[in-house]
């Protein structure tokens, strides 16, 4: 079995912001770490917020999740492939 040369870890959340009638805004936080795993060194530390609106929490959950790690990929990623 193959391993990958960089690993990532990291962790990701989101918390209701306000709400306005029936909308709900949600900010959400991914925090990312690339680590080389043949030599242990930090290859990259980032971090992204993102906020979102919807009729559900869970919906603006997702949705300013997916534009914080959206955001955070394009960042890291050139990063990586150096």
């Amino acid at each position: 079995q193959a391993k990958a040369d960089i690993l990532t870890v990291g962790e990701a959340f989101s918390e209701p912001a306000a709400r306005h009638g029936n909308l709900i805004s949600v900010k959400a936080r991914v925090e990312l770490k690339a680590i080389d795993r043949a030599t242990g060194k930090i290859i990259a530390v980032d971090r992204q917020t993102a906020l979102a609106v919807d009729l559900t929490e869970s919906i603006a959950s997702k949705a300013a999740l997916e534009e914080a790690a959206a955001i955070l990929a394009e960042r890291i990623l050139p990063k990586l492939v150096k």
